[in-house]
C-alpha cells in the first residue's frame, strides 16, 4: 500500500510540474503628449516581413505590451502621428523606454531600466555605428565643400581607410559576438553593395542552433543558400543546359581550375565587342586550367551557331533558345548581358563581370592559388 501511495504521489508531483506558469515579459513605454494615440508593437517573420503583434491606447503617457519568453526576435515600435519607429528585441527581458518625440534617432531614448541584455547590446551598437559614421559624413562634406583637388585626394584617402575600417569593425563583431544582435549586424553586411559572403557564411556556421533558429536566423540561411548563391563568395549553382549538338552538359562537368561563366548572345552587340578579348584569354590560359561555358540567350540557333563560329569561340556552350526566358539565366538573376561569373576550383564565385585586363588579371590570380 505505501509502495502505490508513493508512486501515486510521484505521478502527481510530476502532473503539477509539467505546467509550469509560463513567463512573460513586458515593454513599458513612456512618452508625452501622445495621450490617446495607438501605441503598435510589430515583429518579422522568417522572410523578414513585418507583422502587427498588438496595438494599446496610450493613457496617462504610459503605454504597455505584455509578451511571452520567447526566441529573440525584432520588434518595432509605431506611435501614431510620431514618425520615428522604434527597433527592440524580445524575448529575453522586460523593456523600459523612455521616449523623446522630439529625439529623431530612435537609439538616443532611455532604456536605462530595461532588462533585456539583447535591447542594451543592440541600441549601444547602434549608438557606436552612428557615431563613427559621423566621421564619414565629416570626411564627405570636406570632400564636397571648398577643398583643393590636392585635399580631395587626400581626404579620398582618408574616406577609404575609415570605411574599409569600419567594415572590418563590422565583420569582427559578428565573428565575436554569436548572439542574435550579431545576426543583426550580418543581415546589415548581407545587404551592403559588396558583401563578402565567404566571410558571412563562415560566421553564421559557427553560430549556436538557438541563434540560427530565430526567425533572422532562418532568413540568413535561407539568403545565404539561395539569393546570395550567385553573389561574390557563393557556391554557384550547378545547372544543366543543351549544347549546340543537342546533348545535355553540366556547369559540373565544364568546370576547370578557373570557370568563367558567360551569358551573352549573338544580337547583343557589347557582347560580340567583348568576344575577341575573351578568346585572346581563352587561347593564353586554357592549358593552365581555364575553361567557359557560355551560356546563350539567344532565341534562333542558327544565329547562335553562326555567332560562335564568326566570333571564333571555342569553349563549351549551352542554350535554351528561350530568350530572356532562359532558365539559367533565371538562376543567376541575369537582368542584362553581357554578364560573367568567375569560379574557382571550388566553385565558388570570386568575382563578376569584370572585362579585358581586370578579367585576365583576376585569371591569373585564381590560377596561382
Amino acid at each position: 500500500m505505501k509502495k502505490i501511495l508513493l508512486l501515486f504521489g510521484i505521478i502527481f508531483m510530476s502532473g503539477c510540474g509539467s505546467n509550469p506558469k509560463p513567463v512573460t515579459y513586458k515593454f513599458t513605454g513612456q512618452i508625452a503628449g501622445y495621450d490617446q494615440k495607438k501605441a503598435i508593437i510589430s515583429v518579422f517573420d522568417k522572410n523578414m516581413a513585418s507583422k502587427p503583434l498588438d496595438t494599446v491606447i496610450i493613457k496617462d503617457s504610459i503605454f504597455e505590451f505584455t509578451y511571452p519568453k520567447q526566441k529573440p526576435n525584432v520588434a518595432v515600435i509605431s506611435i501614431e502621428d510620431l514618425k520615428t519607429k522604434i527597433p527592440v528585441i524580445i524575448g529575453d527581458g522586460d523593456i523600459v523606454i523612455k521616449i523623446d518625440p522630439n529625439q529623431l534617432n530612435p537609439f538616443k531614448n532611455d532604456i536605462s531600466k530595461s532588462t533585456s541584455a539583447l535591447t542594451k547590446k543592440f541600441f549601444d551598437y547602434e549608438n557606436y555605428a552612428l557615431k563613427d559614421k559621423e566621421k564619414g559624413m565629416i570626411l564627405l562634406q570636406k570632400y564636397r565643400v571648398g577643398a583643393t583637388e590636392k585635399q580631395r585626394d587626400s581626404i579620398k584617402q582618408l574616406y577609404e581607410q575609415w570605411r574599409q575600417k569600419a567594415e572590418a569593425y563590422q565583420y569582427d563583431y559578428i565573428n565575436q559576438n554569436k548572439d542574435y544582435v550579431g545576426l543583426i549586424i550580418m543581415q546589415g553586411l548581407l545587404t551592403s553593395q559588396t558583401p563578402d559572403l565567404q566571410k558571412i557564411r563562415k560566421a553564421f556556421e559557427t553560430y549556436p542552433p538557438a541563434v540560427k533558429t530565430t526567425n533572422l536566423g532562418k532568413y540568413i540561411n535561407t539568403y545565404i543558400l539561395t539569393k546570395g548563391a550567385t553573389e561574390i563568395g557563393g557556391k554557384a549553382p550547378n545547372f544543366v543546359g543543351t549544347t549546340p549538338e543537342g546533348k545535355k552538359l553540366s556547369l559540373n562537368q565544364a568546370m576547370g581550375k578557373v570557370t568563367i561563366i558567360d551569358f551573352w548572345a549573338s544580337w547583343c552587340r557589347p557582347c560580340r565587342a567583348e568576344n575577341p578579348y575573351v578568346v585572346q584569354i581563352y587561347d593564353k590560359y586554357h592549358d593552365q586550367g581555364l575553361n567557359i561555358i557560355g551560356v546563350s540567350l539567344d532565341k534562333n540557333k542558327e544565329s547562335w551557331l553562326k555567332a560562335i563560329e564568326d566570333d571564333g569561340l571555342k569553349w563549351q556552350h549551352v542554350s535554351e533558345l528561350k530568350f530572356w526566358q532562359d532558365p539559367i539565366a533565371k538562376m543567376y538573376s541575369v537582368m542584362s548581358i553581357p554578364q560573367t561569373f568567375i569560379l574557382d576550383a571550388k566553385g565558388i564565385i570570386r568575382a563578376k563581370n569584370l572585362r579585358r585586363e581586370k578579367l585576365e588579371a583576376k585569371v591569373v590570380e585564381l590560377l596561382n592559388e
